[in-house]
């Protein structure tokens, strides 16, 4: 199913994961080489900056296309008042996108280069645009609804195929909003239980998410799992976030209140933006994994924010500065304590392929020289070919 080399796939990860356990000392120059040389991985691998250069050259490439075809098919605008034109146009360059995408992967190997990614994601916004041409609603919700519901799919078509993440951050979107518009369909009884509705379907998500992780199956879409786990954490703090409760009530809901009401539960979204951020840290810490860290500090900086916003001082720049020296003093305290690895936490710069080669240049040339010497003796070594070695029955010695 997935578009790209499942063999180039595998190796790149077997590659990146030998290169961690070199820079850990966990293998020597010798074991490194020969897993080096045994999984392949020849693609072509641009840095950070010629990818974003070429994902703009290729959106430049596929907005000059529409141009030319918008130009091309201008004289039937005139002969036609409906949208038929528009959507002829976007059909043809979702097809264009998707093609050129499927040939590129398969001719040129490419993979993760920043053009396939551009291509992939200007069908996507075609297809947008087909669906927002065709699907015509004088009703906002039952139009956005029907869109959502096309795309959902289809989305999960595009990440079985791509494994990217962006297709599932968009995808995981069209899911929460889906079940958002269905949930405003229930009329007064919404406003209950919005919160705790999508509470329990960003935790369904997370769980399942975890189980999928776990399985064989699943190691090509492993990034893509990870993006769908962040977001589920993400969306079950926004969904007791006491600002999000707030001022949805009073914009989408119509919720009045006077001066000195608070929302109902307003104690209990209090505790939840208060306290979810600090489980997700302590969590986070238990199993030593970095995407729960991340979030729980980001959404501490939330929460933070969120009863600044309610309960401010007065004196912003006195709670800059107090906020600043907190955070600096834990800081400080917090390095001091794990320079020494404990628990399975430290301090102490992660070795991993993306430093791999700052911190071990060296070393990585020497493991591919094991490499080229080896494959320079088995080309000399060619019996009966007239070369070196040979029995002389050619023109070379």
């Amino acid at each position: 199913m997935v578009a790209y080399d499942k063999t180039l796939l595998l190796n790149i990860a077997i590659v990146k994961k030998a290169k961690y356990w070199y820079a850990n000392k966990l293998i020597g120059n010798q074991q490194l080489a020969a897993i080096l040389n045994t999984y392949k991985t020849e693609h072509y691998k641009p840095n950070l900056f010629v990818k974003i250069g070429l994902f703009l050259f290729c959106i430049f490439i596929v907005l000059a296309t529409l141009g030319l075809i918008t130009l091309v098919f201008s004289p039937f605008f005139q002969y036609s008042n409906s949208d038929l034109i528009p959507v002829v146009i976007c059909v043809l360059m979702f097809a264009g996108c998707i093609g050129a995408a499927e040939l590129l992967i398969k001719a040129k190997s490419l993979y993760k280069t920043g053009i396939t990614e551009a291509l992939i994601y200007s069908a996507v916004c075609f297809l947008f645009s087909i669906l927002g041409f065709s699907l015509n609603s004088e009703n906002e919700e039952r139009f956005f609804l029907n869109i959502f519901l096309v795309m959902f799919p289809v989305l999960l078509f595009g990440i079985a195929r791509y494994a990217d993440k962006i297709l599932t951050l968009v995808f995981v979107f069209c899911f929460f909003a889906i079940c958002f518009l269905f949930l405003l369909r229930l009329g007064e009884i919404a406003k209950l239980i919005m919160p705790f509705a999508l509470m329990a379907l960003s935790a369904g998500l997370y769980f399942f998410t975890k189980i999928e992780y776990k399985k064989q199956s699943m190691f090509y879409y492993k990034s893509c799992i990870k993006t769908a786990q962040f977001l589920s954490l993400l969306v079950f703090y926004v969904s007791g976030n006491y600002f999000v409760i707030r001022e949805s009530s009073i914009e989408m809901f119509n919720l009045n209140l006077q001066a000195g009401e608070d929302i109902p539960l307003a104690f209990f979204f209090y505790l939840f933006t208060a306290l979810v951020p600090l489980i997700y840290l302590f969590y986070g810490l238990r199993i030593k994994d970095k995407l729960h860290i991340w979030t729980a500090l980001l959404l501490i900086a939330v929460s933070a924010l969120t009863f600044k916003y309610y309960f401010s001082l007065g004196h912003p720049e006195v709670s800059l500065t107090v906020a600043g020296l907190v955070l600096t003093i834990l800081a400080y305290l917090s390095i001091s304590y794990l320079k020494i690895d404990k628990h399975g936490i430290t301090f102490k710069e992660e070795q991993d392929e993306d430093n791999f080669l700052k911190t071990n240049a060296e070393a990585l040339a020497i493991a591919q020289g094991f490499v080229s010497q080896q494959q320079v003796q088995q080309q000399q070594t060619n019996f009966g070919g007239g070369d070196f070695g040979g029995a002389g029955s050619g023109s070379k010695y």
